[in-house]
């Protein structure tokens, strides 16, 4: 039976992607902060801390895929304790997930490690695979970093992987999950401007495009997971609130926005800052989406609730 190790995989993108793993009959490994975390009865969880090797490398001997998930999330503030914390919590994992590897006599056949579509904050245009105009705001540079981490591990066997996650939208999680009871009550205007360009991808194309990764025989160094129909916040509000038969929504001006950031405990950037990331290599490697469109991903997710 095929092998699938999840580092950091007990969060809500990796529960999407162990049970489509192990609809495919595939053994799924998670590697699990949490000494107590039994979320999928099918799944092996075991513990690790991130930070030392032990006896989870064993788990890597021979299995087919690696996918790096860990990641403190980014809703939160961006002091410097946080900011500390959001880098070590991907570089840390990463380099030390390169030293398991390495020290392997069978190590996996694929390493895919996550990365943001962040990378593009602040800049104009779209920016698909092939640009490296990158941006210099604090997430910009931290999925930099931890793009830089995965490069610096040099490796024989293993083929690596970057894949760059847009926001995901998903019905019990994610900016869907959140905006959509906004919207119902109204309040789903445009942010600030509404120009800021939001990149994003149905979940079902999400668990779909890692799928497809892990079948290539030959897969590009780099992804971006992202609709290939990137819209300007004003867009995306506009076409939620059709979707969802909504004839009005209130917009949120700048102050507010800085007020409700900070009462929810978030940065305002998550909210105002423009990503303008596509995606162009996925469609031509032959990868198929299935909501390409953001009406089509909004009316499934909404018609799901």
């Amino acid at each position: 039976m095929k092998k699938v190790i999840l580092a950091g995989g007990s969060g809500y993108l990796g529960q999407l992607l162990a049970k489509m793993l192990l609809a495919l009959g595939i053994e799924v490994v998670v590697l699990s902060r949490s000494k107590s975390e039994e979320s999928l009865k099918e799944v092996n969880y075991v513990y690790w801390d991130g930070e030392t090797l032990g006896n989870w490398v064993d788990e890597l001997e021979g299995a087919d895929s690696l996918i790096n998930l860990c990641g403190k999330s980014i809703q939160c503030r961006f002091t410097e304790k946080n900011k500390k914390a959001l880098t070590e919590s991907r570089v840390v994992p990463t380099k030390l997930l390169g030293k398991a590897v390495q020290s392997l006599k069978n190590p996996p056949r694929l390493w895919i490690n996550f990365s943001g579509i962040s990378i593009f904050g602040g800049k104009k245009g779209l920016h698909a695979e092939d640009s490296i105009d990158y941006g210099i705001d604090f997430l910009s540079v931290l999925a930099q970093e931890w793009e830089e981490a995965m490069d610096s591990i040099s490796l024989q066997q293993t083929k690596k992987v970057i894949l760059r996650i847009s926001p995901v939208l998903g019905v019990h999680s994610g900016m869907f999950a959140e905006l959509h009871p906004l919207v119902k009550m109204g309040m789903g205007g445009q942010v600030g401007n509404g120009k800021q360009m939001v990149s994003w991808i149905h979940e079902h194309d999400f668990m779909q495009m890692v799928k497809w990764i892990v079948e290539l025989e030959n897969p590009a160094p780099l992804y971006h997971a992202c609709s290939p129909e990137t819209v300007s916040n004003a867009t995306f509000m506009e076409v939620f609130r059709k979707e969802a038969k909504v004839s009005f929504g209130i917009p949120l001006p700048v102050p507010i926005a800085y007020i409700g950031s900070f009462l929810k405990g978030v940065d305002v950037s998550l909210l105002l800052q423009t990503v303008p990331a596509t995606t162009k290599k996925t469609i031509e490697d032959g990868f198929k989406f299935k909501y390409s469109y953001l009406h089509s991903a909004l009316a499934q997710l909404i018609k799901s609730t």
